[in-house]
């Protein structure tokens, strides 16, 4: 099964989280770049994973055709992006940057940072 990892709380209303299922996608949701991380990382390595922002509000037409065509090991669309396993490592990588550099709101200048989907 592929698993879909929204970056954030999703938004009140929105269907992205039933879409991703009717897809297939078990959905999970990381409150920040640790949280993506540690899901990440609990996602068996030889599935698909998809990072989607919970803002997406593209067609669900949009996240099929982005996130479960298996031509591609890696794939994007602005706000959402899959990889198979043989690119499971380069999405590993760019996360744990992101979350390296990640400021929680309200440090320093107070400025939010990118969610990882967005820093991808």
């Amino acid at each position: 099964m592929s698993t879909a990892i929204l970056t954030g709380a999703p938004v009140a209303g929105s269907s992205l989280e039933d879409d991703l299922r009717s897809l297939g996608f078990a959905v999970r949701t990381a409150a920040d770049a640790a949280g993506v991380t540690a899901e990440l990382a609990a996602v068996p390595a030889h599935e698909r994973v998809a990072l989607v922002d919970p803002r997406f509000v593209g067609h669900v037409h949009t996240l099929r055709l982005a996130l479960t065509d298996p031509r591609f090991p890696a794939a994007a669309v602005r706000g959402a992006l899959t990889v198979q396993a043989e690119a499971r490592t380069a999405l590993i990588r760019a996360v744990t940057a992101a979350a390296a550099t990640a400021r929680p709101a309200g440090t320093e200048d107070g400025a939010p940072t990118a969610t990882p989907a967005q820093a991808l």
